[in-house]
């Protein structure tokens, strides 16, 4: 994991530690401080400024008699660039928790990227590639903004402060829940591994009336219509295989295999004639494409040219 990583896990780490840690978060930072000497470093400094912000914020409330900071305070603070921006950031969370404002974070994965973050409010969340989020935890609000992508979430229930992602013009309000959220252009699909979540449409939206989807089904919505229907459990793992980095199919179209492997990689995989109707199953690395080509060369005779811009398979 990249340094820039552990830094914001130990800076969300402290934001919950202000707040209140539960005896399972406790238990559960002690696990993330034992599994590394970086995680423990990262969190040591972080918290030494924290404290120091701290007494800095004591300082600007004390009556005009109180001493001033000495001068040149901060800048013998020496972190790296962005653990001082993480310990703005959980500065600033002090205040919002007490104004009840809330700082807007963006999380975001290029092409092919996946990536995993802990939320303020011990909410896991998982991006699949070339996903973009805004969220705000904090000051009574629970809510996540999936501007495009794939987001899959373990969320850390809270009845009096629900937990909301808000997809197209949707709004997925989780009611125990682990689920995950694919925003396709006016496409809404949600599939929901445990728990149940409620899917509407968002105020002022024209759209189906509110559905309940339980745990073992999926929601897809477009437009005015919404339709729900059951999913097998080795289903539910193969759509979610994705965060393994793998993709895997079950006699799926070609066609349909070819548009996932697209979702991952920058050179695309384009199905032409009769090759559009066979069918493919089995399991792949999502950014191993040459396996998967050879496998249909070899398994299927299939032509495939690669034309510098996209890879054409024919029959």
């Amino acid at each position: 994991m990249r340094a820039e990583e552990i830094e914001e896990q130990a800076s969300l780490w402290l934001a919950r530690e202000d707040r209140g840690l539960t005896p399972d978060g406790q238990d559960a930072l002690e696990k993330w401080l034992a599994a590394s000497s970086r995680h423990r470093v990262a969190y040591l400094r972080l918290k030494a400024a924290w404290q120091r912000a701290d007494r800095l914020a004591a300082l600007k409330r004390a009556p005009m008699r109180a001493a001033p900071a000495p001068p040149g305070l901060w800048s013998r603070l020496r972190i790296p660039a962005l653990a001082a921006a993480a310990l703005v950031l959980l500065f600033a969370g002090k205040t919002y928790l007490e104004s009840g404002r809330q700082p807007e974070l963006v999380y975001a994965t290029g092409l092919g990227q996946t990536q995993a973050y802990q939320l303020a409010d011990g909410t896991r969340m998982e991006l699949n590639t070339g996903t973009r989020v805004r969220t705000e935890i904090g000051g009574g609000r629970r809510i996540v903004t999936l501007e495009s992508g794939e987001a899959y979430f373990e969320v850390v229930h809270d009845a009096s402060h629900p937990f909301v992602v808000q997809a197209g013009k949707r709004r997925i309000t989780d009611l125990g829940t682990k689920f995950s959220v694919f925003l396709n252009g006016d496409n809404v699909r949600v599939l929901v591994r445990e728990g149940r979540v409620r899917v509407e449409s968002l105020p002022g939206a024209a759209g189906a009336a509110p559905i309940v989807v339980e745990a073992g089904n999926e929601a897809i919505t477009q437009g005015l219509g919404a339709l729900v229907f059951p999913k097998p459990d080795s289903e539910i793992a193969r759509d979610l295989s994705w965060r393994n980095g793998m993709l895997v199919f079950d006699q799926l179209p070609l066609t349909e295999v070819a548009e996932e492997f697209n979702r991952y990689n920058a050179k695309h995989i384009q199905v032409e004639g009769n090759a559009r109707k066979i069918r493919i199953g089995g399991s792949f690395k999502a950014d191993n494409v040459s396996v998967f080509l050879l496998l249909l060369q070899q398994g299927f005779g299939l032509s495939v040219k690669d034309q510098g811009d996209r890879i054409v398979v024919s029959r």
